[in-house]
């Protein structure tokens, strides 16, 4: 377990269910700017991630470049606006 500071809890999204997954709490939480990588293993789901990507682009309109990595060893997504 890890003890979290009182400042420090607001910054952090906690996963609920239903269509929240761990790559839309990050992709939520990232600036204009940064990436994200996230490796084939870590995606178990049916739909491909950029359907997460489209959902948050039309709920919250943040928009993100993304693509397959060259190797095709996972997915890169940069927020952009």
């Amino acid at each position: 377990m890890q003890k979290i500071a009182k400042e420090d809890l607001p910054a952090i999204l906690p996963t609920r269910g239903g269509r929240d997954t761990k790559l839309r709490v990050n992709l939520l939480q990232l600036a204009v700017g940064e990436g994200l990588f996230m490796t084939n293993e870590e995606w178990k789901r049916k739909n491909p991630p950029y359907k997460i990507v489209a959902r948050i682009k039309k709920t919250h309109g943040f928009r993100y470049e993304y693509g397959l990595k060259g190797d095709g060893s996972g997915w890169l997504f940069r927020r952009i606006a």
